[in-house]
């Protein structure tokens, strides 16, 4: 195995079965790793790109005050709202 900083790592492909492990480990960390068969380059052994994840619940920050966010926490939104419900006809 060779490498030069900022190069990719030079693997035949009989060392890159024996390490894989290590190779696979050494590409998850950002390295580009490049394996030959008789010399001549072949495929790349490169990091995947992680997957990107929703948001938590309450992890999204929409620049509202602490005061804010705590009269947000103190509606009931499951009250019936009378006006809400003449306005739209579902109450008499």
């Amino acid at each position: 195995m060779s490498a030069l900083p900022n190069s990719p790592v030079v693997v035949s492909l009989y060392d890159a079965k024996t390490h894989l492990s290590e190779l696979g480990e050494r590409a998850a960390a950002g390295e580009e790793i490049i394996v030959t068969k008789h010399g001549k380059p072949r495929f790349r052994i490169v990091a995947v790109e992680p997957r990107r994840q929703r948001p938590l619940p309450g992890s999204i920050d929409f620049g509202l005050t602490a005061e804010e966010k705590a009269s947000l926490d103190s509606i009931d939104w499951f009250e019936r709202d009378e006006e809400i419900e003449r306005l739209f006809g579902t109450r008499e």
